[in-house]
């Protein structure tokens, strides 16, 4: 007699193997759950079918980008203003000629280097009067000799004179500014490649052989604007990876960052050998970071430019809050006062009354 077949154990097997099959599927899509969950930072959270969230602090540097005007300057020569020997000659080892500064001696006559807007082209006596002698008071001001500043040469303006001649060890003719005492140098720090004359060497104003010779290089470097809605506080921009401080007026002076700035690919690519201005973009932002809030944009009310309110969870009353800026989709934002610890996401209330 043939044996029937054990549908029994058949059955029983392929439960064994489908439930097997399905904690295996259960257990590898709850790994891969685990694997691929990440916790979302609390400024960034989903506000969706939430009344309320908590506040939370975050640094914002205001950064942007600003172009950046770059002029440069070309070699040439700075001549000396008289003829004889170099009996002192010494320079900076870094070149950097800086106005009122004292390299050379004539004859044993010191000489000094000197900026004024304006060259100085002429000697002076009391009386005398012009825009020459107005640079000249404006540039011994900036140097801290106590100067008239009326654009006529008086008693306070030879004094001031005589003072800085001193400090070279010279002697300034009562009452007179002799004009073949100075070098004339373009800028307050004038970049050059040293003395260019040696102690001994005979010199003439019209010869050769000058006192400097300027460096090709960096003149100035100012923005062509600056953002009228940044926020308030120092600033620097970023040139070759590092960071050097801008001013109000958007001029950047640090002489590292006029050698930086020289020696950047951004710079250099941009630069063009017929153009003495090349615009630069650098990034532009706060020397220290804020502490703001990111918020969604439906949390604020009454908005008027960049003034407005959050509403206090706890209280429902609204808060006074400055719009900083936006980032990942967020709204920045600083409080007045003391922040709530959470505010409502979608307020009812749209009065922004914060008094």
């Amino acid at each position: 007699m043939e044996e029937a077949p054990k549908h029994g154990h058949h059955a029983h097997g392929i439960a064994v193997v489908a439930a097997c099959m399905v904690a295996c599927l259960a257990s590898g899509a709850g790994l891969a759950i685990g694997l691929t969950h990440h916790a979302t930072p609390p400024s960034l959270a989903s506000s969706n079918n939430v009344g309320s969230m908590a506040l939370h602090q975050v640094q914002y540097d205001d950064a942007r980008t600003l172009n950046l005007d770059v002029t440069s300057s070309q070699a040439r020569n700075i001549p000396f203003p008289m003829d004889g020997t170099i009996t002192y000659a010494e320079c900076p080892t870094d070149g950097l000629i800086a106005s009122g500064s004292h390299e050379y001696d004539i004859d044993g006559i010191p000489l000094i280097s000197l900026h004024t807007e304006v060259p100085l082209f002429r000697d002076l006596a009391y009386g005398d009067k012009g825009d020459d002698i107005q640079a000249l008071q404006n540039e011994l001001a900036r140097l801290g000799y106590g100067t008239s500043l009326s654009g006529t040469f008086d008693w306070n303006t030879w004094n001031a004179w005589r003072a800085l001649y001193a400090l070279a060890g010279g002697t300034a003719q009562n009452g007179v500014f002799d004009h073949n005492l100075i070098v004339w140098i373009s800028t307050d720090n004038m970049s050059t490649t040293g003395c260019a004359a040696e102690l001994g060497a005979s010199v003439t104003a019209d010869s050769d052989m000058p006192a400097f010779t300027t460096s090709l290089g960096v003149q100035r470097i100012k923005a062509n604007a600056l953002p009228q809605n940044r926020i308030a506080g120092e600033r620097v921009v970023t040139i070759n990876e590092q960071d050097y401080p801008i001013d109000d007026n958007g001029e950047v002076t640090d002489p590292n960052a006029l050698a930086a700035m020289l020696s950047w690919n951004t710079y250099l690519d941009n630069h063009k050998d017929e153009q003495s201005t090349t615009s630069v973009p650098v990034n532009y932002k706060l020397k220290q970071s804020i502490n703001v809030y990111s918020v969604p944009a439906e949390s604020l009310i009454g908005l008027n430019r960049s003034d407005g309110c959050v509403v206090d969870s706890s209280n429902n009353k609204p808060v006074n809050a400055h719009v900083v800026g936006s980032s990942l989709g967020r709204t920045l934002i600083t409080i007045d006062g003391d922040a709530p610890k959470t505010i409502q996401i979608s307020p009812e209330t749209q009065s922004c009354d914060a008094s």
